[in-house]
């Protein structure tokens, strides 16, 4: 590294030691970064009191302190500090989307170090790039000042909390709540909307502040995951404010736009209905080839942990048609795995990029759960 560069400072905090240390034998490649590994959020706290650094990287469950409480300690600290967050929960795509309109990074585990060494190589160009434009970002302010209103649900739902947050807007007119449960959005609410309508019209809201609440209400307006409603928030969100027009009644943003996205939602709830009756299923999910769950379905006699069979099926599904394009096989059909007790059907839509995924008692045959999926598999390509 020659006298005239600055180094890149980055603190990794995770305890999981081998994953740290693979990140700073990465980075440790290039004499351009300066590296250093704390084993705990306290441990971290006491370090970033020491030393400058450009870049915190921290895992977000960990024994005392998590990366949650850090995030905050860091916020208001160290405000100049960057952060990348490692979790092993929730859609790559909801994090690629939070990061590109927020001020987190987030990669999901496992990942390959590689694929870190591009994301802390993102942040940086994202850093250079915001000091030579500097623009004015409204955000909300709270237990974690400096975030935009979708960081703070990302972090809630990916942390699993349970609780609500109290949202006012800047000028005091609007206020609202959002209810989490295990990390799932249960419930929302404003003056004049509740469920999924009242959750579109808080997070188009410009600026504010909110409180953190450890209690939520038994009410519960929302069944859709929380990936899904992110996904369906940010594509109301345009990239850049549309240009003022003069006009003496201009109409409210959040009744314009919540409409578009309802009928999608209740259809394939429809359906999913109807593919668990027909196939007797525990459990069945409509997932992009990415992994991302659009909607899913749980018995309520099922033992099956939904969240977890989830992000355990996103997690495969990546590998599953790369290892297809590398043996050059073709557009998936269908898959059928089968357990001692259960039998698991993957079944693309045909023409789409969309797959069904059931899970049944093994005494369901398989034919049954094939014609369950084919019948509705022509209905979701007409809404999807």
């Amino acid at each position: 590294m020659s006298a005239t560069t600055t180094p890149r400072r980055v603190l990794v905090v995770d305890d999981e030691q081998n994953i740290a240390l693979g990140i700073l034998k990465t980075l440790g490649q290039s004499p351009q970064y300066i590296a250093k590994h704390a084993p705990s959020g306290e441990a971290a706290v006491a370090e970033l009191a020491k030393t400058p650094y450009d870049l915190v990287i921290t895992d977000i469950r960990m024994p005392g302190m998590s990366g949650i409480d850090l995030l905050r300690h860091i916020r208001t600290n160290h405000a100049d500090v960057g952060v990348i967050i490692m979790t092993a929960y929730g859609s790559t795509q909801v994090q690629e989307e939070a990061s590109r309109r927020g001020s987190l990074l987030y990669i999901e585990k496992p990942f390959d170090f590689t694929q870190m060494q591009a994301t802390i190589e993102d942040f940086f160009k994202r850093k250079e790039s915001a000091a030579a434009s500097p623009a004015k970002e409204e955000s909300v302010s709270g237990v974690i000042p400096g975030l935009s209103l979708m960081d703070v649900i990302q972090m809630n739902c990916l942390a699993r909390f349970t609780g609500t947050l109290h949202i006012k807007t800047s000028d005091g007119s609007q206020q609202g709540i959002i209810c989490f449960n295990k990390g799932e959005i249960s419930h929302c609410e404003t003056a004049s909307r509740s469920g999924k309508d009242a959750f579109f019209e808080i997070v188009q809201w410009q600026g504010g502040s909110f409180d953190t609440i450890e209690q939520i209400p038994p009410t519960v307006t929302i069944v859709e995951s929380w990936e899904q409603l992110m996904m369906e928030a940010a594509m109301m969100m345009p990239d850049t404010p549309p240009p003022q027009q003069e006009s003496a009644k201009p109409k409210p943003a959040p009744k314009a736009t919540t409409p578009k996205v309802e009928p999608a939602p209740a259809d394939t709830s429809k359906m999913l209905d109807r593919v668990m009756e027909a196939a007797k299923a525990e459990v069945t999910f409509i997932v992009t080839h990415s992994g991302f769950v659009i909607d899913k379905r749980i018995a309520q006699n099922s033992k099956i942990d939904l969240n977890k069979s989830g992000d355990e099926i996103s997690k495969l599904l990546p590998g599953l048609f790369s290892v297809a394009k590398t043996l050059m096989a073709g557009t998936l059909n269908e898959i059928t795995l089968r357990f001692e007790g259960k039998t698991t059907m993957i079944r693309n839509v045909a023409q789409s990029d969309l797959l069904f995924i059931v899970i049944s008692p093994a005494s369901v045959s398989s034919g049954d759960i094939f014609k369950a999926i084919e019948r509705e598999s022509e209905n979701i390509k007409k809404i999807l």
